[in-house]
């Protein structure tokens, strides 16, 4: 089924909440972060797709509301950078951090200005380097399962003439083009043979991204603004200085990479093609088992752990690996801000088991163990946000059960 369609059918059906379920844990159900009207991929962030990404409305409100011109805001997960364009646009310093070295690139190309005069030149280059010269062999495994042999000849473009902005038009070609299914974040093969014209699709998508790069950076000061990103581990940040950051506005994965949303397998084509290793699935939060032990702050998630062990021990364990990584996250996060700063930790509660995880609550909780006040959650309804509503949590075929339909933003201030 088609992404859009489930946001459709879900969004129907989410309406009819009550709203007295967002009462608990501090939670204010505040329709005016909803930003239904608005697409969340509208100018810059239309460049490349990229799983479960922030509303860009949704981050220019919290920078306007918990900084100033001049502070330093860290995403730690910072995914495509939507964080970054919007510092840019709003004058604050950004540093940003992500496993994933194709979301960083995404990242770079968005947020680095080039005249359209000197993107037209480097692209009809890469065409007339294309046709002249003869290109290297690609090949990794499984290549003829995802990609048809023509297809492989044809986008085997050179990588010194594409630099950053042409290697995510590039990549963006490769997702395309190949027999996986292009709405699907799931690396799912489709049944029916597309002929494409590869040069026609690179063409196309470079042409477009040049529209949305340029009409971005025309008409505001971004030079103002200070921008670090980086392919970086949040459990790598040693060269963060503690109480550096004024905000800290992030969203960590929903869950393990297997279960919710999957970046690994999102960016695998891409990052093959264009000779970069991923290791996303293995180093992301949960990826690792641990044996469950009673020492995190938090009673909430012992609650439902217990509730998810008594069906399945396994899946306890999983979660308890995810949450695990996400309080050692939160730790590191906490010592890199500045007292009275601010964390804007925006989560999704998913299903396990049919028990609803209220990382929210479990998020708040981490954090106020560390020197912090839960100051309130906003509850903003999921509508733009590209990823999927239901899940197969039983992997018993038909049987279905909602994830996210809500997204929580958690707002923290630190008091030591």
């Amino acid at each position: 089924m088609n992404q859009a369609k489930l946001f459709d059918l879900k969004e129907k059906r989410a309406e009819k909440i009550e709203e007295e379920k967002f009462l608990p844990f501090k939670r204010i159900r505040d329709e005016g972060w909803d930003f239904k009207d608005t697409p969340a991929g509208k100018g810059i962030y239309g460049i490349h797709t990229y799983p479960a990404m922030f509303h860009f409305l949704v981050v220019r409100k919290l920078l306007q509301n918990f900084s100033v011109k001049g502070d330093w805001v860290l995403d730690p997960f910072m995914g495509s950078g939507v964080v970054a364009g919007e510092c840019l646009i709003n004058n604050r310093n950004f540093i940003g951090y992500d496993i994933n070295p194709l979301a960083v690139l995404i990242a770079k190309v968005r947020t680095t200005p080039l005249s359209q005069s000197q993107l037209f030149e480097k692209l009809n280059l890469v065409l007339e380097n294309y046709h002249r010269n003869q290109h290297e062999a690609v090949d990794f495994h499984n290549i003829h399962y995802w990609f048809d042999e023509e297809i492989i000849e044809k986008l085997c473009l050179e990588d010194e003439n594409c630099k950053n902005f042409f290697k995510v038009a590039f990549s963006e070609t490769v997702r395309k083009v190949s027999r996986a299914e292009y709405n699907e974040f799931k690396l799912l093969r489709r049944k029916n043979k597309n002929n494409f014209d590869v040069l026609k699709v690179f063409k196309e998508i470079s042409l477009r991204n040049i529209g949305l790069l340029t009409e971005f950076f025309r008409g505001f000061n971004y030079k103002k603004a200070k921008l670090i990103l980086e392919n970086k581990n949040i459990f790598d940040l040693s060269g963060l200085d503690e109480q550096s950051v004024d905000l800290v506005i992030t969203s960590p994965p929903y869950g393990d990479s297997r279960t919710t949303v999957a970046y690994g397998q999102f960016s695998r084509l891409s990052l093959r093609w264009l000779g970069i290793e991923e290791n996303i699935d293995k180093t992301s939060l949960g990826s690792k088992s641990k044996n469950i032990t009673y020492d995190l702050p938090s009673e909430t998630l012992y609650q439902v752990l217990k509730k998810i062990n008594n069906k399945d021990e396994k899946r306890a364990k999983e979660v308890y690996s995810f949450y695990k990584d996400l309080y050692d996250s939160t730790q590191i996060i906490a010592k890199t801000i500045k007292r009275n700063g601010y964390v804007c930790f925006v989560v999704g509660n998913r299903r396990v088991k049919g028990e609803e995880l209220p990382t929210d609550k479990i998020s708040a909780d981490f954090f106020e163990s560390h020197s912090f006040e839960h100051k309130e959650t906003i509850v903003r309804a999921i509508s733009n946000k590209r990823m999927p509503i239901e899940n197969a949590p039983s992997n018993i075929k038909g049987e279905k059960d909602f994830t996210m339909r809500y997204e929580f933003i958690v707002i923290l201030q630190k008091r030591i």
